[in-house]
């Protein structure tokens, strides 16, 4: 299973118009088995909000639940509120990394995803176990294979 980040998951449902479409569109709509955090869809949900309405952020949400060929990647266990801030704050120290980028890796870490696919791939490049690439690396890859 691969992951795919809210960079990517934007420009496939959001930003159209951008000239890495057609890379968005070829990860999301590929026959490869995908996930995304739950950061990720309230992220992505928040930029429709933005971008869109409140309905429509609502609506994106729950299509991402509803996908066939996706996942929304939730904690395994759900820590009680002070455990969470501890654990939330020993991630973000030990990756130096921003909260919503350290929220997601560490729910990939937990669910054993091998490879997330983003345009942000130095946010995440040697700090968490998978392995992450650009939408262009990725597709290269598949059609190697």
């Amino acid at each position: 299973m691969i992951a795919v980040d809210t960079d990517v998951l934007a420009v496939y449902f959001i930003f159209r118009w951008d000239s890495r479409f057609e890379h968005a569109r070829a990860v999301v709509d590929s026959d490869q088995l995908k996930a995304t955090t739950v950061v990720n869809a309230l992220e992505l949900a928040s930029l429709m909000s933005i971008a869109q309405s409140g309905v429509k952020a609502r609506e994106l949400f729950n299509l991402l639940h509803r996908r066939r060929d996706f996942q929304v990647l939730y904690w395994r266990s759900w820590p009680d509120q002070p455990v969470l801030v501890a654990r939330a704050l020993e991630h973000v120290a030990a990756r130096r990394s921003p909260l919503v980028d350290t929220l997601i890796g560490w729910i990939l870490e937990e669910n054993g995803v091998e490879l997330l696919v983003t345009w942000n791939t130095r946010h995440y490049s040697g700090r968490y176990s998978f392995e992450v690439a650009t939408p262009e690396q990725y597709l290269g890859q598949l059609n190697r294979s």
